[in-house]
């Protein structure tokens, strides 16, 4: 895709496919999430792709994914190309080594909390927090990722994308407010954060069910 070359594809969600890919020009290493092709058509879609590109692109934080390139609305393919982390999500890493003690999940969810309070001190919600969305990199430190469903609140009603009473997130890790589709702010965030750390210092989710 243009300037980057894709090595080998390291993961995938409903909207986009994520390489490893190599920047010819700086010759370095970088991750681009591309959206789906039978995405390309849809309006939404790449809306929502672009506003994920603006709403990390205010945010510049140690804990927080790096972007370095986009493609443009108006572009055949569109792409978001962020700094690559050789690591593993927050899920994975304690699914293959759970948490013996306490102190080691609350350390990491600490360097999280930094990050949501950066994003939020800038308006940003991010609207997905949970373990698959934090990245755990070779140096232990964690990075705040995918902000595909993130809302700028300075933007106002002007960047709503979806439907009244539409329910985006993940049920696990909702808030209330969020699961019912109703209004959301930095509270919702918080109410997810919360889950999430209660499932790095009990082994797991605070709520079970449908």
């Amino acid at each position: 895709l243009d300037k980057y070359e894709l090595r080998e594809k390291v993961g995938q969600g409903g909207m986009a496919i994520v390489y490893r890919g190599l920047d010819t020009t700086l010759r370095r290493q970088v991750a681009v999430k591309v959206l789906h092709r039978h995405l390309a058509d849809h309006k939404e879609a790449r809306d929502r792709f672009e506003r994920e590109a603006h709403a990390v692109a205010k945010l510049r934080h140690e804990n927080i994914l790096e972007i370095f390139d986009y493609s443009g609305k108006s572009s055949s393919e569109s792409y978001i190309v962020t700094e690559f982390i050789r690591g593993h999500t927050l899920k994975e890493f304690t699914s293959d080594h759970p948490l013996a003690f306490p102190e080691v999940g609350a350390m990491i969810v600490a360097e999280v909390c930094r990050a949501l309070g950066h994003a939020h001190a800038r308006g940003i919600l991010h609207r997905d927090i949970k373990p698959d969305n934090v990245l755990l990199a070779a140096d232990g430190r964690p990075r705040l990722a995918d902000f595909g469903l993130a809302k700028d609140l300075q933007r106002g009603a002007t960047e709503q994308l979806s439907m009244t009473g539409a329910v985006l997130g993940t049920p696990s890790y909702m808030s209330p407010e969020q699961a019912q589709g109703r209004p959301v702010d930095c509270r919702s965030d918080v109410f997810s954060f919360g889950s999430m750390r209660y499932q790095m210092l009990t082994g797991r989710r605070p709520f079970s069910g449908d």
